[in-house]
């Protein structure tokens, strides 16, 4: 009888062995594991079988199925065609990913998922809803997107038709992006939002990414934005500029981009209805647009809700094109401008009105510390007073610890 047993226990060893030794040899975990008369032993790790749209969906769905995990995609480079007919709020994606998920790759020139064909209008190759509240990391991937204008009587023509987006963040809280690299995106590489009720926390970092459009060397053209950030657009989410310098937690629309490498865009980084941001120790080079800023907080939004509603912008270079690039663009908003490096830029920091709200004109900025090669600091378009509107003098707060505490986690 004992005998008996201690084969019988042997036996379900040996199967459970031979079970988990399947799943993590590559081929895609199962959801859970059952053992009769023992329960369920949770798994939460999933690798893809490819990059495809197809096969991460699949992975992100069975991850998402047992309450939130990882999805790991191989290294490699992959076709990844957005289908028109594969629609979330409105818009074609390519992998739909909810709060909980994370997905990883093989690293920045280990996974590839490259676009072949110019994608649908305004198409996102990985579309994040973060509503339910869980963090998500997005890491170790190349996004290539496509564009191809030559079939368009204008450069303009073909980038508003495609508009693409690598990442779009919605409303999700303490999100990650990170050593990834986004390449042709006639949109923006990265938009995070906050517009669709019920309106909710909006936060996170970017960091040790490289954003370049090397498409502009050959068609031109106006978009391709890096990173995009959005608040509500609503009124009664304004705060003071106290709300939120120095901050992180207890701000709902906040992003903090760090760390990364910028060229060939349009603005590599902008905030619109209310969004804020924090840029830092990042670098700016090769501007595409004559007289378009790298470092720009919007005006008012096209409508009746507000603009950006600021930035902190510090320890950082910015590289322009001698002669007609402004390094700052501050069109709304306020904050801090100050300890950056700008080279062969007409304007360190371009004021200007826009739009008839007066509260979404610049207030409360400041700016101090910044060395410049040549050019002007501080360029006022349109009739700011000094020392009520900005202020070319040093502002007292402590910023966000750096590198910021979400960073810290190692690179898988």
């Amino acid at each position: 009888m004992q005998n008996t047993k201690f084969y019988a226990t042997l036996l379900v060893l040996v199967t459970l062995a031979g079970i988990l030794s399947f799943s993590f040899a590559g081929t895609p975990l199962m959801d859970s594991i059952f053992i009769k008369g023992k329960g369920q032993i949770s798994t939460t790790e999933c690798w893809a079988n490819s990059g495809s749209p197809e096969d991460i969906q699949a992975a992100v769905d069975s991850v998402v199925a047992i309450g939130g995990g990882t999805v790991y995609i191989p290294e490699g480079e992959f076709a990844f065609d957005i289908d028109p007919n594969k629609t979330y709020n409105g818009r074609a994606i390519g992998v739909l990913i909810f709060g909980g998920v994370s997905v990883i790759g093989a690293g920045k020139d280990g996974t590839i998922l490259r676009q072949t064909v110019n994608p649908p209008t305004d198409s996102k190759m990985f579309y994040v809803d973060g509503q339910n509240g869980k963090p998500v990391r997005i890491s170790g991937i190349e996004f290539m997107g496509h564009v191809d204008l030559s079939s368009y009587d204008t450069p303009q023509e073909g980038e508003d038709a495609i508009t693409q987006r690598g990442v779009s963040l919605l409303r999700v809280t303490d999100f990650r992006v990170d050593h990834c690299s986004f390449v042709d995106f006639a949109g923006s590489a990265i938009v995070v939002s906050n517009y669709r009720e019920p309106f909710g926390v909006n936060r996170g970092v970017v960091d040790h990414c490289d954003f370049d459009n090397p498409y502009k060397d050959l068609y031109g053209g106006s978009w391709g934005y890096g990173v995009t950030v959005g608040g509500t657009g609503l009124w009664d989410e304004w705060k003071d500029i106290d709300h939120y310098l120095g901050k992180y937690d207890g701000v709902n629309d906040i992003v903090y981009i760090e760390d990364c490498n910028f060229s060939r865009t349009r603005h590599a980084v902008a905030s619109n209805m209310g969004g804020f941001y924090v840029v830092r120790h990042c670098r700016f080079t090769e501007p595409r647009k004559v007289n378009f800023a790298p470092i720009d907080v919007h005006g008012l939004a096209g409508y009746d809700g507000p603009g950006g509603r600021g930035l902190e912008a510090y320890d950082n270079e910015i590289v322009g094109v001698s002669g007609v690039s402004p390094a700052f663009w501050i069109r709304g908003g306020g904050g801090v401008i100050y300890n950056n490096i700008i080279r062969d830029c007409n304007e360190g920091v371009g004021l200007n009105k826009e739009g008839d709200i007066t509260e979404n004109w610049v207030h409360d900025l400041w700016i101090w510390g910044n060395n410049m090669n040549t050019g002007t600091l501080l360029v006022d378009h349109d009739d700011y007073t000094e020392n009520v509107d900005y202020f070319l003098s040093g502002k007292s707060y402590t910023p966000y610890p750096y590198p910021h505490p979400l960073t810290l986690e190692a690179y898988p």
